[in-house]
């Protein structure tokens, strides 16, 4: 139906005629192949969807191109109205932002998010809003006030608290200049050789061969017909690989960084810190992948953020003699598609085994496992006939000299743009199979993998092969970019920093650039950990030996061999290609997987396994690592050490252990040098005497102020930011925390003198209760991490990553509160959200993900037991939390007691909505704060308010670790309490928690809990869900009765009137008894300013205090009972700590507690 302002004028000097254009009507043909039309069934290629799409086919190019041409000039206008100083705010950005991945999602990875361009602080602190000028200038008059003062006491002779103070610093090449001390030779330490009974009897002359040497010659006889049977790879094939993207779901650590918008896979181990994101996968789940590797598996190395680019706007310049061909996405993949080609190519990164090297002295590189390798197929246009379509001729040959072909990627790390060059008449040879790929098997590339087109060379590094490329031209010289020089350089072993002069000439020298990968070969199984017991020694079995081996320049490797006698004899593996492995003849792009299968005795007796590769140039490995500046290239021997183990129960064991293992897992058999721990021993050093709370830790946690706790020491790291090697994200993600994985990163990927700038820093240490917090909370996550349930696998709230949620409704219950429905992700039915549990809703912003907690209003029921555990055979039909919701067994028996006891409920119990897993969506009722002329409004309010229906937020949980069990039992960090009435004094938005809270109650049939309610808000129109709360109290039969107060009270108003205070709090709630509870929402003026010290008021110690803060409020748990306790800890004000047990006693300072 239209709206007012919808409706068409009727003019009567309009003549009301009705003309009919005619039409033939549909042929037989076309009636008889018409499909029998099934509702549930709209997905039909040509055929609009009920999504208003036309499934498998791209919209009229004419109509997509005047999409994008209007999309662009929004943007435009928007950021002309920026350069003007024009004041916009979060409704103005996300209506001129136009993103088409909803209507035209086939040319984007999958898990692509939508990023609103644009800061939290840029629009409500950085723009002149009358608000902000205000502040400013308050801000000005009491530094002047405070200057003053100083000048007049003599307060300005020493740094005050807050002063900055210059300390004495030094550049990195200074500082190497001053520093006198030389590093001390370093090398492997030789590797024991395996004695004579262990030895594989190899070259005997005897004609009477064992079984494994007649498997051995059956593997020879298969691999030469293999070989000899090699197809050529004529480059139109598709990647047999499926199975690249199992979770579109966004890591936590992601969050707080510019990669906040990117899904990537959980198994992938961060080697680098948080961001920007350096992973690989574990060894094991690499070589399981299978011979082409899932996308998720691949391995990632960036420099910087990921650029969020479109494909719609961006577009690749290709410039040659002062002329240039500036290609959008569309013309690359239509204008060439004679010229594409689809082939497996193997990438790998130089620093691949760099750990192996940091163990022996510290590089300046991360710790690379030896799965920073992968290989799939890559799909593209050969770049040599985009260059040459753009005008640049096959052959420059001027005067002799070499011209280069320059690469420029959209990303801006910390050094500036990543650009690099690679020899122009190897790029024109076609044999080299040069490409721009715009495909990862088969799929559009994922965003970290260089979305919307790379270059690709097979048989080069990483490191040549440019992602998310916007620039691509002619020169006669190399490029001089930093990351060309300074990076992807095999150094001289002498050379052991980056200053000096024969460092500068190095670096500067084109021989030690690297760009073929050189041949390696790693051991895969056994696996690191594996382990194999003794008694199976007997049972004849055979052991599989596996792993990899690749090399660079298109080269074949030609042979593996293994030895179990620290390299006094070799046994031969045998060989596995991919498909179609040959290209041009000669040419080998990707890696093999080998095995060797050995009896078990064999193995169990071996001193160690080892590997080793020869390629067509009948090269090997080396035996011994060579250690160089930036860890590049390490191709030494790979070597697996068994050890003898007694594993419990199951009798001794061998088990099996690599050099090392990925970032800073400490599991390998390699062990730090000497030269390695005296260098840690100083860069630990000592610090000032100062201390600090984690509460005043907590509170610098921003860009203008940024402290960080490494090794329990605080350090000031705000005047890093704006020259960090790395970028700010990589710090800013760690402010303000005290957690363990600050010093993890640190250490993990900081030379010494990066420890010598951050000792410049230094503030003090961490209290000895901040030290503890610090060590339990890590082992509590790594506790946490290592029993996830498989049970929850079916929920669709996780703890640690952001899942995608579709906005699919939006009603308006006031002028400025709507309530939005949320439609979990394909295949997840069930929330696995607690009564009085919250959630986290992000959207994705330029920076960092915006973030608020919210509580929804539905579903009000939690899910039965069989829709947790997917069990359908259950005939039960009682209200029960999810499963990880913990009851004892006197808990659920009395639970059914109750449940079994029916009553009147109200009408919404009816509704099977209300019960979770029932509709696989939930609801959120939000206020709107909307902008004004002095102030911008809320952010993600105002966002939900303009999204357009389909659209994505993440969602993440449960947290809050009060849990509502059913007829008054709770669950309190674990521990089961039970209260017979609940009090609860809310205010504002906060009333939603305790409206969950008493739906819950009073909706469970034989639940007799009661309930006494004080709501706070300025205005009648200000009470959020006063119809649902009026019928809940309605049917409640005297149940539940809720108290609104009001600030501003319209006249007639039949409410209490005015402030909370004791009165109303006396009148109100529940008097103290040992089984009555008081639940506090709100913000932190009701709260700490006036409940809390009311009720302290209200009743004699001893008592305990239940406090879980959350991010916007304050919320608190507040019981009347005589417990015994002991003190412990000091309380913290941190937003996201878990529920904390106290006892307060005048006039001592408040405590924090655990109940005995």
């Amino acid at each position: 139906m239209a709206t007012e302002r919808e409706k068409p004028t009727m003019s009567h000097s309009i003549p009301w005629e009705v003309r009919v254009q005619d039409h033939p009507g549909c042929s037989v043909d076309e009636v008889n192949r018409e499909p029998d039309w099934e509702a549930n069934h709209s997905h039909r290629i040509g055929f609009v969807n009920r999504d208003d799409r036309r499934p498998g086919l791209t919209p009229p190019r004419e109509e997509y191109a005047e999409e994008i041409e209007e999309a662009r000039k929004q943007l435009e206008e928007m950021r002309s109205k920026v350069d003007m100083g024009e004041l916009v705010n979060f409704r103005d950005i996300i209506q001129s932002q136009r993103d088409f991945h909803i209507k035209y999602p086939q040319e984007r990875p999958l898990g692509w998010r939508y990023v609103l361009n644009t800061t939290e602080d840029w629009v409500k602190n950085k723009e002149q809003w009358p608000a902000n000028l205000q502040q400013r200038q308050r801000q000005e008059q009491e530094d002047a006030k405070t200057e003053k003062h100083n000048q007049e006491t003599g307060g300005g002779k020493s740094p005050q608290a807050g002063q900055a103070v210059l300390r004495e610093s030094m550049a990195e090449f200074e500082w190497r200049a001053d520093n006198k001390e030389k590093y001390q030779e370093a090398r492997h330490v030789d590797k024991e050789r395996g004695d004579e009974d262990g030895k594989e009897q190899t070259g005997s002359a005897n004609v009477h061969l064992t079984p494994q040497e007649l498997s051995l010659l059956h593997s020879l006889e298969h691999e030469k017909d293999v070989v000899s049977q090699f197809k050529q790879n004529d480059g139109k094939g598709k990647s047999p690989q499926t199975h690249n993207r199992s979770s579109i779901a966004i890591d936590e650590q992601d969050q707080y960084t510019p990669d906040n918008w990117l899904p990537r896979c959980p198994d992938l181990i961060r080697i680098g810190g948080k961001h920007p994101m350096n992973a690989e996968p574990p060894l094991s789940r690499l070589f399981d992948g299978g011979l082409i590797t899932p996308n998720e598996l691949h391995y990632v190395r960036n420099h910087g953020p990921v650029p969020r680019l479109m494909w719609e706007f961006h577009k690749l310049d290709i410039e040659y003699g002062g002329r240039k061909l500036s290609l959008s996405m569309n013309e690359l993949k239509s204008r060439y598609r004679e010229s594409v080609i689809n082939i497996p190519i193997t990438m790998a990164c130089t620093g691949n085994r760099r750990k192996e090297l940091n163990l022996i002295r510290k590089s300046k590189g991360l710790n690379n496992g030896a799965a920073t390798v992968g290989t799939a197929y890559w799909k593209g246009p050969l770049l040599r006939d985009v260059l040459i379509s753009a005008g640049v001729p096959k052959n420059l040959k001027t005067k002799g000299m070499m011209h280069w072909v320059n690469f420029a990627g959209a990303d801006i790390p910390s050094e500036g743009p990543y650009e690099t060059s690679i020899p122009f008449d190897y790029i024109m040879d076609p044999a080299n199979d040069v490409i721009l790929a715009m495909e990862m098997n088969d799929l559009p590339l994922p965003a970290d993998y260089g979305y919307p087109v790379r270059v690709m060379i097979p048989g080069y590094i990483g490191g040549r092969c440019v992602k998310w490329l916007r620039r691509v031209w002619i020169t006669s010289e190399e490029n001089k970019s930093y990351y060309h020089t300074w990076d992807n350089r095999l150094m001289p072993s002498f050379v052991t920093e980056k200053d000096g002069r024969f460092a500068e000439a190095l670096f500067h020298n084109p021989s030690t650039a690297c760009y073929e990968n050189n041949l390696n070969s790693v051991i895969a199984k056994p696996a690191q950990g594996e382990t194999i017991a003794l008694s199976d020694i007997e049972s004849g079995k055979n052991y599989r030996i596996a792993g990899f081996a690749y090399d660079g320049g298109g080269r074949e490797v030609q042979r593996v061999e293994v030895s179990l006698d620290g390299g006094e004899s070799w046994l031969y593996a045998t060989r596995e290609f991919p498909d179609s492995p040959l290209r041009h003849g000669n040419k080998f792009w990707a890696w093999i997987h080998w095995h060797l299968d050995v009896d078990i005795s064999h193995l169990v007796r071996a001193k160690s396994i080892t590997v080793r590769a020869f390629n067509a140039s009948k090269t090997t490995q080396p035996e011994e690592p060579s250690w160089n500046l930036l860890g590049m290239m390490n191709n030494s021997w790979y070597i697996v050490t068994p050890d003898i183990i007694t594993s419990g129960g199951q009798g001794p064991a061998i088990s099996f252990r690599h050099p090392t293992e990925a970032g800073s897992a400490a599991g390998g058999w390699m062990k730090p040098s000497m030269e390695v721990l005296i260098q840690e021993a100083k860069q630990r050093g000592s610090a000032p005497e100062k201390q600090f709370t984690r509460e005043e830790i907590e509170k610098h946690n921003k860009f203008e102020d940024c402290w960080l706790v490494i090794d329990n020491k605080v350090y000031d790291a705000t005047s890093v930011l704006n020259w960090h090697p790395g970028g700010k994200a990589a710090i800013l993600a760690h402010a303000g925390k005290c957690h363990q994985e600050t010093t993890n990163e640190f250490v993990s990927i900081h030379d010494d003198f990066a420890w010598k700038k951050l000792h410049e820093c230094i503030l003090g240490r961490v209290t000895d209760k901040t030290a503890n917090f610090i060590r339990e909370s890590a082992e509590a996550a790594a506790k946490e991490e290592a029993e996830q349930s498989q049970d929850q696998k079916d929920l669709a709230l996780q703890r640690r990553r952001w899942i995608p949620v579709k906005l699919v409704n939006r009603r308006q219950v006031s002028p400025d509160t709507n309530t939005y429905t949320f439609q979990l992700p394909e295949g997840k039915t069930v929330l696995g959200l607690g009564t009085c549990q919250h959630l986290q809703i992000g959207f994705h912003l330029r920076d960092k993900m915006l973030i608020r907690q919210y509580t929804p209003t539905r579903p009000l029921l939690p899910a039965h037991d069989s829709q947790v555990r997917g069990d359908e055979s259950s005939g039960e039909h009682i209200h029960k939390p999810p499963k990880h919701h913990v009851h004892t067994g006197a808990h659920r028996h009395q639970y059914k007691q109750h449940a079994s006891q029916e009553r009147e409920a109200p009408e919404e119990v009816t509704s099977c909505s209300l019960m979770d897993g029932q509709s696989g969506t939930f609801d959120l009722t939000v206020k709107t704060y909307f902008p004004s002329p002095s102030q911008p409004g809320g952010a993600l309010s105002n966002i939900l308010d303009c999204l357009p229906l389909g659209s994505e937020v993440e969602v993440r949980g449960p947290t809050g670790d009060i849990i509502y069990q059913g007829n008054g039992h709770f669950s309190i960090e674990g521990r089961n309490r039970q209260f017979s009435r609940v009090s609860l004094v809310l205010g504002g938005s906060g009333i939603t928690p305790g409206y969950a809270l008493m739906a819950r109650i009073l909706m469970t049939p034989g639940d007799r809990t009661e309930i006494r309610v004080v709501d706070a808000n300025r205005t009648e129109q200000d009470i959020l869900l006063k119809k649902e709360l009026d019928n809940l109290e309605e049917k409640s039969g005297g149940q539940m009765k809720i108290c609104h107060v009001l600030s501003q009270a319209r006249e007639g108003w039949g409410g209490e009137r005015g402030k909370v205070d004791a009165g109303v709090l006396k009148r109100c709630l529940f008097k103290p008894a040992r089984d009555n509870v008081a639940l506090l929402c709100g913000p932190p003026g009701l709260i700490q300013g006036v409940v809390l010290p009311a009720l302290i008021g209200m009743s004699p110690p001893p008592f305990t205090l239940l406090e879980t803060p959350d991010v916007a409020r304050c919320s608190v748990m507040f019981s009347f009972a005589a417990l015994s306790c002991s003190a412990y800890a000091t309380p913290s004000s941190c937003p996201l700590t878990a529920c904390r047990l106290g006892i307060y006693r005048r006039p001592k300072p408040f405590r924090v507690l655990s109940s005995q």
